[in-house]
């Protein structure tokens, strides 16, 4: 079975099943470079909208670090602890923020492509991860190669962009001599938020034509064949063979529970040859009850129970052929029928008052 679903061409979409599958063993599709984009961007923002707090915090940071009072107390041996709070209040204000939101953007990045997924195969142990013979072959594999092709046009063009973005500030470098320092950390500001901007949105682009590569890939990979497809029916709904099987056995326990019922019978009705309904009539009931009724063979059983059973057999084929059609068993006669039925009660009735009156 094997072999044929190797030789049957992939040709059908995924089914749900496999999908899930495919997602449980953590074959999804999922841009790695979109966090990266989102942070280059956010990182350009961030120090367009907030570019003189960062330099202004790390010019602070320089004067102190290169200032007489920091250079006394490194050739005095003087007290390093102001220095050290004040350069770790610096760095947790520079650092700090950059590195929580790369944190919540990571997540956010890897939520909005595939949600949360728990990777059940991840905790499974397999040989095959330390077997060496296996993990040659995962290095130089296609996907790899390809994987690698596509990282070297990534890395090309964002080579690119960059160049284009730092060309047009070549003309820019002589003069900046002539700035102060505050005047060149904002230089050096707009230049890294537009270089940043501008690599960023270059990184979108490719993580969108990533994504579409990746989901075609996947979707491709997920192909099944019709053999492949029956299997899986076969599996979800079960075996034909089977299921015919067991809705058979329901069928005898069905009609052997229906037959147990039939020696409490008031009346059975017949077509008279191919249709018997049994019917039950006491107080305990508003109308007559259909505790029985079938055709052929079963109708046959049902007439034979009922001679063992001394119970009337009426032949009516018009209200037998309407029972049999139109009641379900347990239930109990319709209104249109209550004349037909009440006629066949009162003949049954009768017929029992004269044995009694005999006997």
């Amino acid at each position: 079975m094997a072999g044929e679903d190797q030789d049957q061409e992939k040709t059908e979409e995924a089914t749900d099943t496999r999908r899930e599958e495919f997602r449980k063993k953590g074959q999804v599709v999922q841009s790695r470079e979109l966090a990266s984009a989102l942070f280059l961007l956010f990182g350009a923002g961030a120090i367009y909208m907030m570019g003189q707090f960062f330099f202004s915090q790390l010019f602070e940071l320089f004067q102190f670090t290169m200032g007489p009072d920091m250079v006394q107390a490194v050739r005095g041996g003087g007290d390093m602890f102001p220095a050290l709070k004040l350069a770790g209040l610096k760095f947790v204000y520079l650092i700090a923020p950059v590195l929580g939101v790369g944190l919540i953007l990571g997540v956010a990045s890897t939520v909005l492509q595939i949600g949360f997924l728990q990777v059940e195969d991840a905790l499974e142990p397999k040989i095959d991860k330390i077997n060496p013979l296996e993990g040659f072959k995962r290095i130089f594999s296609l996907r790899n190669a390809i994987e690698g092709i596509k990282s070297l046009i990534k890395l090309a063009i964002v080579g690119y962009v960059t160049y284009l973005l730092l060309k047009t500030e070549l003309n820019n470098i002589p003069t900046l001599i002539q700035l102060s320092v505050s005047e060149l950390m904002k230089y050096t500001g707009t230049v890294t938020a537009k270089l940043l901007g501008g690599v960023g949105l270059a990184m979108v682009g490719l993580t969108v034509a990533d994504y579409f590569f990746q989901r075609w890939d996947n979707e491709k990979k997920m192909m099944m064949t019709k053999q492949e497809v029956k299997e899986e029916n076969k599996q979800r709904e079960g075996d034909p063979l089977i299921k015919a099987r067991i809705r058979r056995v329901q069928r005898e326990l069905a009609n052997r529970r229906m037959m147990d019922k039939v020696p409490k019978a008031t009346v059975i009705i017949t077509n008279p040859t191919h249709i018997a309904v049994a019917l039950r009539y006491d107080d305990n009931v508003p109308a007559p009850q259909l505790v029985a009724k079938g055709a052929d063979l079963v109708a046959e059983k049902i007439k034979e129970i009922a001679r063992q059973n001394n119970i009337p057999i009426i032949e009516n084929k018009p209200l037998a052929r309407t029972i049999f059609k139109t009641m379900k068993l347990g239930q109990v006669i319709p209104r249109e029928l209550y004349v037909a039925v009440a006629e066949v009660l009162s003949f049954v009735f009768r017929l029992k008052r004269k044995a009694g009156k005999k006997s």
